[in-house]
């Protein structure tokens, strides 16, 4: 990354009506009580660690520090300590933010999708070309997961990312809708429609039944959206296909029905038959390497309780 070298940057005391917030910085929301602590400390000690800024004809543009800065016109500071840099240009400006944040706290992701398709275009043309995931991540400090992640905030709707951005103006505890939820039910969207192309035929009508289903507790825990990807694909695991769209499309009506009653009602049992299968596999892969003379007593019994077990079984299945 061609980051601004900050030895070449000058200490100054600044006057905090000078500055002004980077309309390039990702970060969105500023919670007040998040807040609350940073003031105090400032209050009684002042600024301990210096912002950093650019020049902008007569005024400065933050690159680090608005919380500080924040602090400071609520605290009616005159001026604030700040490192004075060269001005960037619009990517590197993105990546010093992206980068001074990858190593402190974790942004809300949504913050990071609304920023991360200019800094993808700004990025692809410094490079001639798309940028792979990962020179994405090491040019923004982001981790590939985080990327992943945001990515699919990024392709909501935008009165889905609006809903969204008013949760995460909420405290933790009291955000319903967070972002997890949107982020595991993409996910499951996604591979529904590759699985089974389709199955829902108006995605936001599906979104708007799949959010009250969950507001009303239909939908329990945002994971049990990890069992739509396993309906959708029940013809791998031997189950009927039609009986599977079937459960799905009851899913993505407005109802009571819920996607673990769906998973219970249409594929539940071949995956169970799929997992024995698999530890039978293991199991049998493991006796393979064992010597019966090394066998102890406690081993023998086990296998002969396991031995008698199949009899039963294969008796009944005949």
């Amino acid at each position: 990354m061609n980051q601004i070298n900050a030895t070449n940057a000058n200490l100054r005391e600044i006057a905090v009506e000078l500055i002004d917030k980077n309309p390039e910085n990702p970060r969105l929301v500023f919670r007040p009580q998040e807040l609350e602590t940073l003031q105090e400390s400032i209050s009684r000690y002042g600024v301990q660690v210096p912002i950093s800024v650019f020049k902008k004809g007569r005024r400065y543009i933050l690159i680090d520090g608005e919380r500080r800065w924040r602090c400071s016109l609520k605290l009616n500071r005159k001026t604030i300590p700040a490192l004075v840099q060269e001005e960037p240009d619009h990517l590197t400006n993105l990546l010093l933010m992206f980068n001074i944040h990858a190593l402190r706290e974790q942004w809300d992701l949504l913050t990071i999708a609304f920023k991360l398709p200019r800094t993808i275009q700004l990025l692809g043309e410094r490079l001639g070309g798309p940028p792979r995931e990962s020179q994405i991540a090491a040019e923004t400090g982001l981790s590939r997961s985080v990327i992943r992640r945001s990515k699919l905030l990024m392709e909501l709707p935008d009165k889905y990312r609006s809903s969204l951005l008013d949760e995460l103006h909420k405290p933790k505890a009291q955000q319903k809708l967070t972002e997890d939820f949107f982020i595991e039910m993409e996910r499951a969207l996604k591979t529904v429609e590759r699985a089974m192309p389709g199955s829902a035929q108006d995605k936001n009508e599906v979104r708007d039944v799949l959010i009250e289903k969950y507001k009303k507790n239909v939908i329990k825990d945002i994971t049990d959206f990890r069992f739509l990807p396993k309906i959708a694909k029940a013809g791998r695991v031997g189950a009927d296909e039609a009986t599977a769209s079937s459960a799905i499309g009851r899913v993505f009506k407005a109802n009571s029905y819920s996607i673990v009653q769906a998973y219970d009602d249409s594929v539940s049992g071949a995956y169970s038959e799929q997992d024995l299968i698999t530890r039978v596999d293991q199991l049998l892969e493991r006796l393979e390497k064992v010597d019966p003379e090394e066998l102890d007593k406690a081993v023998i019994d086990a296998i002969r309780r396991l031995v008698g077990r199949l009899n039963q079984l294969l008796g009944k299945s005949r």
